[in-house]
């Protein structure tokens, strides 16, 4: 499992890096055209958060922010792709600004980067933090995971007893066998 895992890492770290490293040596971009800018770079579980792309260089412009999660779940939206990559294509207005809300679905680290249409970086990588809901949110939750399965203390406490019967018996047999002799 782990194997697999990590080829799927390995081969996503790949396929994003190929295309972006081929495209940055035509292109030499000593300071990236766009900046992504949080309400907060911590955000909560679950929660929508805002972010806004800004490219004054490139109005009007189609832009991909690209949302990676190193963990077993996802990112960003509904759909995930292998290794926990999730895009988003915004359309930059006049001004060169998209605004978009994201959400994320597990806690961790999650980088968010503006990539253009031929796979070029252009921003730098940002980390955002997932923290799990605080306690309470929701009726019944205590942010604990769920307590699956069943109580053995029934098992136990009948287990002790058939115990305590068996060794009630093994000692009356053999005091009755040695009155007998």
């Amino acid at each position: 499992m782990l194997r697999r895992l990590f080829s799927a890492i390995a081969i996503a770290a790949a396929a994003a890096l190929a295309p972006a490293g081929a495209a940055h040596a035509d292109t030499d971009y000593s300071e990236f055209p766009c900046v992504i800018t949080f309400e907060s770079q911590t955000v909560t579980v679950g929660e929508p958060f805002d972010l806004t792309v800004s490219c004054t260089d490139l109005a009007s412009t189609t832009v991909t922010v690209q949302t990676t999660f190193a963990g077993q779940a996802a990112g960003a939206g509904s759909d995930v792709d292998v290794a926990g990559t999730d895009s988003v294509e915004l359309v930059l207005d006049e001004d060169g600004t998209a605004t978009a809300s994201e959400t994320v679905s597990a806690p961790g680290d999650y980088t968010e980067q503006v990539f253009a249409a031929d796979g070029t970086p252009l921003s730098e990588t940002y980390t955002l933090t997932a923290v799990a809901a605080g306690a309470g949110d929701a009726p019944g939750d205590d942010g604990n995971l769920a307590a699956t399965g069943s109580t053995s203390l029934p098992y136990l406490a009948a287990a002790g007893a058939l115990l305590l019967v068996g060794v009630t018996t093994l000692v009356v047999t053999r005091v009755r066998a040695r009155r007998q002799h």
